[in-house]
């Protein structure tokens, strides 16, 4: 008996993808990243020190694809203080355009801390739900993150009804 098909598929097309751009653009993406955060870094470290503001504490609670800001409190050596009422210039790293725009000392510190969770959870493929702190060490020029993660819990009924943890930022 003989066979009259062919018993190996047929060969695959070319791929229509430029897989050496997309990692060119990936890599240039990076060094954009880091780049504009240093800036922002650099520009929120010099406005602190300004302010006489010694660190700053960043409380997060991340859910799957969603980090928001719980709490953020501003200190002068031990003594808590508000912060500032003074705007920062301010280049979000995910934007093409690169224009700065002025944002609240305490929106520029919530935006930063999202933008540094966002590319630490996308770094290490992780959705998992997560608490921590982020602390500004801004006489050091040096951040300390803090990052728990935590298995899914479903929230209690006093958490639902506006109970124990109330958000003071958007989720990014």
């Amino acid at each position: 008996m003989r066979q009259t098909s062919p018993t190996l598929p047929a060969p695959l097309p070319p791929p229509s993808t430029d897989f050496q751009g997309l990692q060119a653009q990936l890599a240039e993406d990076a060094v954009r990243f880091s780049g504009l955060m240093a800036v922002n870094m650099t520009r929120l470290y010099d406005h602190l020190t300004r302010a006489d503001i010694t660190h700053v504490m960043v409380s997060f609670h991340c859910d799957h694809d969603i980090c928001r800001i719980t709490d953020l409190t501003a200190w002068a050596d031990d003594v808590e203080r508000p912060c500032p009422d003074v705007e920062i210039p301010y280049v979000a790293p995910t934007s093409r355009a690169g224009a700065p725009r002025n944002l609240a000392l305490s929106d520029t510190i919530a935006q930063i801390t999202r933008d540094l969770l966002r590319d630490l959870r996308a770094a290490s493929d992780m959705s998992t739900p997560a608490d921590g702190r982020l602390s500004f060490d801004a006489a050091a020029r040096a951040n300390l993150l803090e990052y728990n993660p935590r298995r899914a819990v479903a929230p209690s009924a006093d958490q639902q009804h506006g109970g124990a943890v109330i958000y003071a930022r958007e989720p990014w």
